[in-house]
């Protein structure tokens, strides 16, 4: 600490000194904060309008020590003021020198703060610099908050040491500083309080911070289990590369959202689903990934409950639909079986005559043959159809699966003398669906409109279906000229267990419109002038990838 040591007759000399221990508080007390380089602009200014205010000599000096922009409080070792300056008057709102001069020090400290600056005395006297942040008590009882920064000197050799307090106002700055420290604080509960997890992560995927819910996810006791830990030591690695693209985009200045599995500290896997966003510094460089991540393990897992059983009830509803078809599928059956016989018959027949005919018999045998495929044919296609299987979205050719459907009810057709046509254009996008669905849609849409069509004259029993590219999808159309929906019944016509039929659970249209929207289709309903149309809009290939 620099000493300043000298003879004071007079309050100018103070003030001589006071101006050197300024200088010296610049140069070797580094109170950046106290005098910044503008203020010390203003000291030099206020200097020289001094010395053009009081000439020369004690006069100027005394205007010096008045004039210096930092509130100035010189007292001895007990406290007893002697000489205070026009700043420091105006912080102490004090109205002259009087008020304050011969007084202790004490009595304009607010009492949290008596003990440390008598501890502060204490040091500086015995030669260690020392400052400190304090509360004032004006005389008008208004706080202040200001910063003292505390020299020691002498009026002559051998006399005791005296002190002067250098004594800036950082009220408002303090009140700011409060403020960001009662915001940072609540910022802090809300998130330790927040029962989703929050973290803050590197570009590099490292966990900086992560509050208590975050950790509870993980299944850690301790935060080093998690922070300063990579995220994809926790991520299972189906889903590295798309959370790596989330970072990426992340500090890139977008939000982001995604759903991804993890392996807990425990060994268990769980579903999270997390929005990030960037956080950026002052300069508004994105210097962080923030994120808010929830629990998602019970809601995947109810969902995939609710697919098992979706898939279980469209097992059920293809078997009801066959049983419902079952006459016509017996038919269709009964058609190749009786060929069957017949050929053989007669094939019998033929090898019991004296005359060669293998050439007639050659012909009955490959008829045999024929029928047999197509009885065996008939078989694959329901085995296929009411097998239970989860559903495999693949490429699909509509046309395929419109011919399908009709090898299945076209001896329901046949029964009731129902016209069906079939409008395809000659080529036609490949669908992403399960193809066992979407005969399932379809064969209820079908056996939906033969129903209603049996209900009318033979003369309107047609129906038509028709395909085209819609707006970049595919979308299969099929039109009854039967009677309809009547129109208070049509709000209703996909709510669950809801049927215009004399029998039927009321699940057929319910369901087929949850399976159409399940690959990204829909299933839409609309009066004709006779009759009723339903369309079904399923996903290209290139669409659905």
């Amino acid at each position: 600490m620099v000493e300043y040591v000298g003879i004071w007759p007079s309050a100018g000399g103070i003030a001589w000194t006071l101006f050197a221990i300024g200088i010296g508080v610049l140069s070797t007390l580094r109170l950046s904060r106290a005098f910044s380089p503008a203020k010390g602009g203003r000291l030099l200014e206020d200097i020289e309008k001094a010395d053009q205010a009081a000439g020369s000599g004690d006069s100027f000096a005394e205007a010096l020590f008045a004039a210096v922009p930092i509130g100035v409080i010189v007292h001895d070792a007990d406290g007893e003021v002697r000489h205070v300056n026009a700043e420091g008057l105006r912080l102490l709102e004090a109205a002259s020198p009087t008020e304050i001069v011969g007084k202790g020090i004490q009595t304009v400290l607010s009492s949290d703060f008596s003990n440390a600056y008598a501890e502060m005395i204490e040091a500086v006297l015995a030669g260690a610099p020392r400052s400190m942040t304090l509360e004032l008590t004006g005389y008008r009882q208004r706080k202040r908050w200001v910063e003292v920064q505390l020299v020691r000197f002498q009026r002559t050799r051998g006399t005791p040491y005296e002190l002067m307090a250098i004594v800036r106002d950082i009220d408002e700055t303090h009140a700011l500083s409060m403020q960001l420290v009662e915001q940072r604080n609540r910022l802090h509960t809300i998130i330790e309080s927040e029962p989703e997890c929050v973290k803050l992560q590197d570009r590099d995927g490292v966990i900086m911070e992560m509050n208590p819910a975050g950790l509870a996810i993980l299944k850690a006791d301790d935060p080093h289990e998690v922070i300063g830990k990579t995220i994809y030591k926790f991520l299972q690695k189906d889903y590295s590369r798309a959370y790596r693209e989330l970072t990426d985009d992340v500090f890139a200045g977008h939000r982001r959202s995604l759903e991804f599995e993890v392996m807990t500290i425990s060994g268990e896997r769980r579903w999270l689903e997390t929005h990030a966003a960037p956080l950026r510094d002052p300069t508004g460089k994105v210097c962080a990934l923030l994120a808010i991540t929830r629990d998602i393990d019970r809601r995947k897992r109810d969902e995939e409950k609710l697919r098992r059983q979706q898939d279980e009830l469209a097992h059920v509803c293809r078997l009801s639909t066959l049983g419902e078809l079952a006459s016509g599928l017996a038919h269709e059956l009964n058609q190749p079986l009786c060929a069957l016989s017949s050929y053989a018959e007669t094939a019998s027949n033929l090898t019991g005559a004296a005359a060669d005919r293998s050439a007639d018999l050659d012909t009955l045998l490959g008829k045999i043959v024929r029928e047999a495929e197509r009885a065996s044919g008939i078989i694959d296609r329901l085995r296929e159809f009411v097998r239970k299987q989860a559903p495999q979205p693949q490429p699909n050719d509509i046309s395929d699966l419109i011919e399908e459907t009709l090898h299945l009810i076209n001896a329901e057709c046949k029964r009731g003398y129902i016209d069906v046509a079939v409008q395809l254009p000659p080529t036609l996008p490949k669908v992403s669906v399960d193809r066992v669905q979407v005969e399932q849609i379809l064969l209820n849409l079908f056996n939906n409109a033969i129903q209603a069509s049996m209900e009318v004259m033979p003369e309107r029993r047609r129906i038509v279906v028709a395909a085209a590219v819609d707006q970049g999808r595919v979308a299969v159309t099929l039109r009854d000229y039967a009677d309809g929906i009547p129109e208070p019944l049509r709000a209703q016509l996909f709510t669950p267990f809801f049927t215009t039929k004399k029998s039927g659970i009321g699940m057929g249209l319910s369901l087929s419109r949850s399976i159409a929207e399940s690959f990204g289709g829909q299933l839409l309903y609309e009066p004709a002038h006779q009759g009723s149309i339903f369309t079904l809009i399923l996903p290209k290939v290139d669409d659905a990838a």
